[in-house]
């Protein structure tokens, strides 16, 4: 005689959240770091320990003091060279934000893949 035991197996692999559900993929995302870092790109796998950021720009300010700076796209300057991907420590992001399609930010990214 044969026993057949059911049971739900249950994995987050296989569950979206809440906050993944509030990821617009069709824009950008803002990330605010608790180092006062801010970087905008397409965020992914929030709910994981190490989310991923996409497509990833920064301000770079212009001189000691300055209150305004140039976008720029990760990997471009940077002189060790690395590829437009970020792995984000969630521990260190205080939160994050979906970007209007008619923000100066999106609009410049834009602006700037168009001419690469």
């Amino acid at each position: 005689m044969a026993i057949i035991l059911g049971f739900k197996v249950y994995s987050p692999f296989f569950e979206i959240s809440d906050e993944e559900e509030r990821i617009d993929s069709a824009t950008y995302q803002a990330i605010f770091l608790g180092n006062d870092q801010i970087y905008f790109g397409k965020l992914k796998n929030i709910d994981s320990q190490y989310p991923i950021l996409d497509e990833v720009y920064y301000i770079r300010l212009e001189g000691e003091g300055a209150t305004s700076g140039q976008l720029v796209k990760l990997g471009e300057t940077e002189p060790h060279g690395p590829q437009n991907q970020m792995i984000l420590n969630r521990d260190h992001i205080l939160f994050w934000e979906n970007l209007r399609n008619d923000s100066r930010i999106v609009q410049t990214i834009r602006s700037l893949k168009l001419n690469q």
